[in-house]
């Protein structure tokens, strides 16, 4: 479940950050989706907005790669501190929980402890039954 929230939460940094940053580059996307090309000079002007455009967004895209892979160093406290807050959202055992866990293991360990060594003696009884080695 906490994984599907993460992934939601990455994705959205990712459309954000796709987003144009400035006010500038917002209103160059609006006027070049507005802007329709046509003969003479006004089609020069929004062949060359386009240009622009296209090379902001080209730039925000190579921005985009160099941020997506973090360096080493950046990988290990990421890693560590998704650690943290997932270690906050577990729900811990009381003291009482813990020490009743502790004892059925115990138990738990006691009696398989015990199964395996009462098949152990049966099935080597039996082996040496049946081979006659002994007198």
């Amino acid at each position: 479940m906490a994984n599907k929230k993460n992934k939601k939460k990455a994705t959205q940094k990712t459309e954000a950050a796709a987003a144009p940053s400035s006010k500038a580059e917002v209103k160059a996307t609006k006027k070049n989706a507005e802007a329709k090309p046509s003969k003479g000079a006004r089609g020069a002007k929004a062949t060359k907005a386009t240009a622009v455009t296209k090379a902001n967004a080209k730039a925000a895209k190579a921005k985009d790669k160099k941020g997506s892979k973090p360096g080493f160093f950046a990988g290990i406290s990421r890693y560590f501190a998704s650690v943290k807050s997932e270690m906050h959202r577990v729900t811990w055992p009381s003291k009482k929980e813990l020490i009743n866990y502790s004892v059925v293991v115990c138990a738990s360990l006691v009696v398989v402890g015990v199964v395996i060594a009462l098949l152990d003696f049966v099935i080597g009884e039996g082996l040496f039954l049946v081979s006659g080695l002994r007198g």
